[in-house]
């Protein structure tokens, strides 16, 4: 008989569930090498795969996984995954955290489930579908008083290493980045442990993380907002880096409308705040970068004569 609606019978579904549960098994293994994280390997490895209905689970907040889906950042993984979950089912377990009330959080396999709930909306009117094969799939269950919001929220990012990170928006490489870093200093990492750890992680660049750590200790919130929201390129917002934080406060206060590529790049290390506002208020589309040749042990006297003219020019 179909799997629609329940019909399959109970010998049948057990046999089903049973050459599965061999393959997710062993898929777990898999799973959490690409997560390399010890921890979760060592709790996984005490559990048993549980069949859940996917229509209990709930997408854990937005907030705890700044991970896009890939239905929305990368439609061409999402479909590859889907025709592979159409064709096997569901391989790798999904990790969730059983809540009160019944209802399971989703730590990791928000595609799994929703491409699933798709399959079941797309397929339910073919008589010989078996929804049950994409109702109950396997997983991995930490029960409600197991964990605490913390510990999930580390397993979010654990299980999210393997994911394309270039494809993440900007802040939320910048938080990851960051986030993991601390993650890697509780667990008792030396610096140089936790950098080649997030090298090898997100197949970052060592100049990559420095970068990081500068923009999130070294420039206020509002100009890294600018660099996030795209108004600025990243090479510009780290040239803020050149100046201490009540600068860059007063540089934003005072020019927020006028922060662009071409002003800030024209920017130098030591400018005093009168040098940088002759920059920010000179028309941008007259700015030019030049090269000038002057005596050799003038240049004091050359700067004190371009800010004069500077100054008259208004």
């Amino acid at each position: 008989m179909a799997g629609k609606k329940g019909t399959v019978g109970n010998t049948e579904f057990l046999r089903q569930i049973t050459q599965t549960s061999k393959g997710a098994t062993r898929n777990v293994t898999r799973t959490l090498d690409k997560v390399g994280t010890a921890k979760l390997q060592e709790e996984a490895g005490r559990k048993q795969i549980e069949y859940i209905d996917i229509g209990k689970m709930e997408a854990a907040p937005t907030e705890w996984n700044r991970y896009p889906l890939l239905r929305e950042s990368q439609p061409d993984r999402y479909l590859e995954l889907k025709l592979s979950i159409y064709e096997k089912g569901v391989e790798d377990p999904l990790v969730i955290w059983k809540r009160a009330g019944g209802m399971y959080m989703i730590l990791a396999g928000h595609n799994r489930r929703d491409i699933c709930a798709e399959i079941i909306s797309d397929c339910n009117e073919d008589d010989e579908f078996d929804e049950e094969k994409y109702r109950f799939v396997p997983c991995i269950v930490y029960e409600n008083d197991e964990i605490d919001e913390k510990r999930a929220r580390e397993i979010i990012d654990d299980t999210n290493l393997y994911r394309d990170f270039s494809k993440l928006p900007e802040m939320t490489k910048q938080q990851i980045v960051i986030d993991r870093l601390e993650t890697y200093k509780k667990r008792r990492y030396t610096k140089g442990e936790r950098i080649d750890q997030l090298m090898k992680d997100f197949g970052l660049k060592k100049s990559a993380i420095y970068d990081a750590l500068a923009l999130n200790e070294n420039v206020i919130e509002p100009l890294r907002q600018m660099f996030f929201d795209g108004l600025i390129k990243k090479k510009t917002v780290m040239r803020f880096t050149f100046f201490p934080k009540d600068t860059q406060q007063w540089i934003y206060e005072e020019f927020s409308d006028q922060i662009s590529d071409v002003k800030v790049n024209a920017l130098k290390k030591n400018m005093t705040r009168e040098e940088i506002a002759q920059v920010f208020r000179s028309e941008g589309k007259d700015v030019k970068k030049m090269t000038v040749e002057i005596p050799a042990g003038r240049e004091a006297e050359f700067r004190e004569m371009l800010k004069q003219w500077l100054s008259a020019e208004g």
